[in-house]
């Protein structure tokens, strides 16, 4: 099947790569203020016997915490563009019976419930960092809340702005659109998209900062980013510098936005 994406070129490479995939969750893990994997499975609270649907699993960043909440009887279905990423997460899982994880495009999640996963309902359908991504994101929504049970919940958790890596990327150099339309996707576009849906909508918002002592980790954070731009590396990195050699660190804020649903209309 043909894999879509919202970015192209350059830009699409480095938001699927599983090798920056991972390089942002380690460095975001190590600086962040606030754990966002733990500040997120707190909200998402999952129980024993869930039937879980992970839309945009990465290398299992969530589905790896959910195998450990589900027990015995609870499975979970995840799902990622990058084949390389469901490579790391079975290899992470160790074949974990309960896990079926599958390369394919989210704008045929239709399609790969139907035929592909042996699961069709779900106690919850999440996706993370990951659902703006797809030009097809609307659509991809509305599936992820018709394969809920009644009793069932869809949650989905966007970057945010104010951003402050983003802001400062866009001091030397230019940002592309479709990381502003990230940062924006969520109040203006899911937020309606949840209340039409879902008679209970509950938001969350994540504020943490990240504080880097590490120029080398802030320059490797910087080239995992979609945002990358060579050509800025240098200035970026001066001021990095300044400000780690003045402060112990370059702190910038990370904002996010969680949004449940439940009670489908």
């Amino acid at each position: 099947m043909g894999l879509e994406h919202i970015y192209r070129g350059d830009l699409k490479d480095r938001a699927v790569s599983t090798a920056s995939l991972d390089t942002r969750i380690d460095l975001n893990r190590r600086y962040q203020s606030v754990d966002f994997s733990d500040w997120h499975m707190r909200r998402l609270a999952v129980q024993p016997g869930e039937k879980i649907l992970d839309v945009g699993c990465g290398t299992g960043a969530q589905a790896l915490r959910f195998l450990r909440d589900i027990g015995p009887r609870g499975t979970v279905s995840a799902l990622d563009i990058s084949e390389s990423s469901i490579e790391a997460l079975q290899v992470a899982a160790g074949d974990d019976p309960r896990l079926q994880a599958v390369a394919g495009d989210m704008a045929v999640l239709p399609t790969l419930i139907k035929d592909v996963f042996d699961q069709k309902r779900y106690t919850l359908a999440q996706s993370a960092y990951a659902l703006y991504y797809s030009p097809e994101r609307e659509n991809v929504l509305r599936t992820m809340a018709e394969s809920i049970y009644d009793f069932g919940r869809v949650s989905v958790f966007t970057p945010t702005g104010p951003h402050g890596m983003v802001e400062l990327a866009a001091r030397f150099s230019t940002v592309p659109d479709a990381v502003y339309d990230s940062l924006s996707f969520a109040e203006e576009r899911l937020l309606p998209m949840f209340r039409e849906l879902f008679w209970d909508v509950r938001v969350d918002y994540f504020q943490s900062e990240m504080r880097v002592s590490s120029l080398g980790d802030f320059i490797d954070f910087y080239r995992a980013t979609t945002y990358y731009d060579a050509d800025a590396e240098p200035a970026l990195e001066q001021h990095a510098r300044r400000e780690i050699d003045a402060h112990g660190c370059i702190t910038y804020s990370k904002n996010g936005f969680l949004i449940q649903g439940s009670t489908p209309r």
